[in-house]
């Protein structure tokens, strides 16, 4: 069978420190791919230890390389990069993959809010793909041509006005733009781009939000089925989860996601530059859901 590869490879997955989430899901999913090293990089370092060890016990080579780190600072992402090139010498892929989603009614949403949101995952992507083509263009006797990936992480909010609020959808659209014309701009130096778009995923996005929101370090201490079930709680308000009549009404784990990104980031994608990969279960597709076509019943069985 085919599998996606990074053997060898160097990369950075930001939103990488939460106790169960897309990006734990990329670490875990990119060291099973045989990533050389990988630098998780997230705002709060509360679960860097609990991942490391996690990818040690998979019995991977892949060496987790930790740092608290706010992808709005192009400071910060210049320090990440030079501290990449000087210790191995090479970058392969980048999953820009932080951010945060508290949903305001646009009479509650202030400009700072609004501008936050701005700078951690438009501002954040901007810089992933300017600083982080740059590295992937520096060659060697190991690495003799440039290349690389930079898999974005969007969302189905760009796909409708109703799945967030006015700031997470317009820097999720503002991703998308990103992905596309970052693909032209760095098309000449064998470098894709692509982002996965994903539906409701049960991760710790709604215990970390207003946290992150704030741009400092934070400390969190909930265990991972406190989290899955606060998780699970909010999407059932919603008629999400595991349970559910309808296909596009079910709940992604984070490792779907996962597989997705690593996908993208492969030589598997090599012919996808620029693309959007919807990733929700075919929610944004279902959305009137009943109200045209009524209850849909399950398929007939094939009778012999």
């Amino acid at each position: 069978m085919v599998e996606a590869t990074l053997k060898g490879q160097v990369g950075v997955v930001t939103g990488a420190g939460s106790a169960y989430g897309i990006g734990r899901s990329i670490v875990l999913a990119a060291a099973k791919s045989g990533a050389k090293v990988v630098y998780a990089c997230d705002i709060s370092s509360s679960y860097f230890a609990d991942l490391q060890e996690t990818v040690k016990a998979t019995g991977c080579d892949t060496i987790v390389e930790c740092h608290v780190f706010d992808i709005s600072s192009e400071e910060q992402t210049l320090i990440l990069i030079q501290h990449i090139l000087k210790n191995y010498g090479r970058l392969d892929f980048y999953f820009a993959n932080a951010g945060f989603v508290i949903y305001r009614g646009l009479n509650d949403l202030s400009v700072s809010q609004f501008e936050r949101a701005m700078a951690v995952m438009q501002t954040g992507t901007f810089l992933a793909l300017k600083y982080g083509s740059q590295a992937m263009s520096v060659t060697s006797s190991d690495k003799p041509v440039p290349k690389g990936n930079i898999v974005v992480t969007s969302s189905c909010a760009t796909l409708s006005g109703a799945f967030a609020d006015m700031a997470y959808t317009t820097a999720k659209n503002g991703c998308n733009g990103l992905v596309r014309s970052g693909s032209v701009q760095l098309s000449s130096s064998n470098i894709r781009v692509n982002a996965v778009a994903p539906g409701p995923v049960a991760t710790s996005l709604m215990s970390t939000s207003r946290l992150a929101e704030e741009g400092v370090e934070y400390k969190l201490e909930k265990t991972v089925e406190e989290i899955q079930k606060r998780s699970a709680r909010i999407f059932e308000g919603f008629g999400i989860g595991e349970e559910q009549e309808y296909y596009y009404n079910r709940c992604s784990a984070p490792e779907e996601i996962a597989n997705v990104a690593i996908f993208l980031a492969s030589d598997l994608a090599s012919a996808m530059n620029g693309q959007i990969v919807v990733a929700d279960n075919g929610k944004t597709v279902a959305a009137t859901g009943e109200a045209f076509t009524g209850p849909v019943p399950p398929i007939n069985q094939f009778k012999l």
